[in-house]
């Protein structure tokens, strides 16, 4: 599963997605699973943020949440999918 982030900063967007490296850091650096019901929340979102950032080679603050105490005015939103879950509806006119 990939979920799309948006991070502003400096007044500057960038798009990042996550990955299965980024999943698994996640669950190790929160202690949380995907499949424990708990919808993700900011701290999620600033983790995976934090975790591709780094693998991207940006130098950064050894944890995710020094990074954000050093940077509180930026922006991290999760982008909605806006991808049609089934594209043949398309071709058969939603019928």
């Amino acid at each position: 599963m990939k979920i799309k982030i948006k991070v502003i900063r400096n007044g500057k967007e960038e798009f990042l997605y996550t990955n299965l490296f980024s999943w698994t850091e996640w669950e190790r650096l929160m202690n949380r699973r995907l499949g424990d019901g708990v919808q993700p929340g900011v701290s999620d979102w600033c983790c995976w943020a934090w975790t591709l950032l780094c693998l991207k080679g940006e130098k950064l603050p050894d944890t995710w949440q020094k990074w954000v105490a050093e940077n509180p005015d930026m922006d991290i939103i999760p982008v909605v999918d806006e991808t049609n879950p089934n594209p043949t509806d398309a071709a058969t006119d939603g019928n």
